[in-house]
């Protein structure tokens, strides 16, 4: 190999090193490096650790205008830090609904001096605290500083770093293979187990499965190994289990679901996760609900919520139809059409704020007595409603009881038993609340408030852009209502009328007749 190519493979083997230190040193369950090729505007996923590839390939490319954390840090030259999937949901609705998984993560930019060379981003399972630790912040700085070491001295040389069409993956840190003896006392071990046991790899392909496993799931151990479980057993081909694995690599929780194998035999099936893939315990089970312990927190939805996949069927839907609103009015006709049903709501509220004050913009399932009590309150009050608007914090009630220690007065009740009021954040800044109120009392567990918070972005951005349409229609109207002549002139032998043109019509008929 000639010394370019060693030049070049000895700076990728460095970026390789950064990424593994970062995991390493932080405690990270997945890590991805992005290049920003020199003045590009799109970054480029270049190194990849902790979870397979397709799991990654909605972010290969991320534009530096988008709403991503990495991007964000790149621009801003700072650290991004996301605590839990509530805050993720609230700042960056759009990723957040694609990762409805309970994980922390930070993204931090690739200096060198003040020019950007790209991305480094983190996450940690969703039981890390909610700060970095000032070890970590250290561990991150300290990982981008050797990337963009390497980086700016490959450019120097002539030779820069490019991403490739897809990312490299970093192989998982996994732990010596066991001495002979161990390995058969670990499978006697599992036989004895009272149930079936099978490891997947970091794909979700199957690696081993135990004789009494093959015999629960109905097939046979030689030819189920190296095969997708979703896809050679026909009954788990529902969405619902791979997102369970899903869940698993990326939050490093424990997850669990149940499913029916034809005809009538209920299983349950545990997945423990670590960074070389996943253990799963099954076991047979009396009835499609029976307690299936441990589950990650927040892993099923509750009783009353839709399932995952039927919430995303939802979610794309209503942010299909959202870019079709025009105005206002539209925006608020079409959640509540369609949020209130596919979401067992109650009852709901669009609220803005206009000259310090608060204005229904619309509502469904309250009376206008009680809209009443919020139209037109100071944004300085201490209403749930106003609050939130405020400071961009959303606000859960489980429980009426809940809810009336927030604002006393009980007559607010209406038959509703749990309510969420969610800020309405578009480009940074709060342009409303959402408030969603329940017949019954309600957990919200985080997978659902980070839902409930991702589509309150969605529903912002709508709304922004209703605003900013109505203002310019008011505009418009004004202009011409001011501008036009209220009467015309009668002028014998002619016909007289007057027409409102904006600048740019004109400027576009004079080139069009020159």
């Amino acid at each position: 190999m000639d010394n370019v190519g060693l030049a070049k493979d000895s700076a990728e083997d460095l970026l390789d090193a950064a990424v593994a230190c970062a995991v390493r040193e932080t405690g990270a369950a997945v890590a991805m490096l992005y290049l920003l090729p020199p003045g590009g505007s799109t970054l480029r996923l270049a190194v990849l650790a902790g979870v397979p590839p397709e799991l990654a390939d909605p972010w290969l490319r991320v534009p530096l205008s988008a709403p991503m954390p990495v991007s964000d840090a790149v621009k801003d030259r700072h650290l991004v830090w996301l605590g839990s999937q509530e805050e993720l949901a609230r700042r960056y609705p759009r990723p957040a609904l694609v990762l409805p998984y309970r994980f922390a993560l930070a993204a931090a930019p690739v200096l060198a001096g003040t020019t950007a060379l790209g991305g480094l981003v983190l996450l940690w399972p969703g039981s890390h605290p909610p700060q970095l630790t000032p070890r970590e912040r250290a561990a991150v700085r300290g990982c981008c500083d050797d990337a963009a070491q390497a980086l700016h001295e490959a450019r120097e040389a002539g030779r820069p770093v490019t991403a490739a069409v897809g990312p490299r993956v970093l192989p998982p840190v996994t732990a010596a293979p066991p001495a002979p003896a161990e390995a058969v006392a670990a499978a006697d071990f599992v036989a004895r187990l009272p149930g079936g046991c099978c490891t997947l790899d970091t794909h979700g392909r199957i690696t081993y499965l135990t004789d009494a496993g093959a015999a629960l799931v109905g097939g046979r151990a030689d030819e189920l190994v190296g095969t997708l479980p979703w896809e050679s057993l026909r009954w788990l081909a529902d969405p619902h289990f791979e997102d369970r694995y899903r869940g698993a690599m990326i939050s490093r929780e424990p997850m669990s679901f149940t499913a029916l194998r034809p005809p009538d035999q209920w299983l349950s099936f545990r997945l423990y996760p670590d960074a070389s893939g996943i253990s799963v315990y099954i076991t047979p089970v009396s009835a499609p609900h029976a307690p299936a312990a441990p589950t990650a927190a927040g892993a099923a939805a509750s009783p009353s919520a839709p399932g995952r996949a039927v919430a995303l069927y939802h979610l794309m839907h209503l942010a299909a139809t959202l870019t079709e609103a025009v105005g206002i009015r539209d925006v608020v006709e079409l959640i509540s059409e369609q949020l209130a049903p596919a979401f067992r709501i109650q009852a709901l509220a669009v609220m803005t704020a206009a000259e310090g004050r608060l204005r229904i913009e619309g509502h469904r399932g309250f009376s206008a007595a009680l809209m009443e009590c919020f139209e037109g309150a100071p944004l300085t009050s201490h209403a749930p409603v106003a609050h939130v608007l405020t400071t961009g914090v959303p606000a859960f009630y489980r429980t009426f009881d809940e809810f009336r220690r927030a604002f006393e007065p009980a007559s607010l009740q209406q038959g509703l038993a749990a309510w969420a009021f969610l800020p309405l954040l578009a480009s940074g800044r709060a342009v409303g609340t959402l408030v969603l109120g329940y017949e019954r009392t309600r957990p919200f567990e985080p997978e659902e408030r980070a839902l409930l918070t991702s589509i309150a972005g969605l529903i912002a951005q709508a709304l922004d852009r209703a605003r900013l349409y109505d203002t310019k229609e008011q505009l418009a109207h004004s202009l011409q209502a001011h501008l036009l002549p209220h009467t015309l002139p009668a002028i014998d032998g002619l016909d007289v009328a007057a027409r409102y043109r904006p600048p740019g019509a004109w400027a576009s008929a004079a080139t069009s007749t020159t």
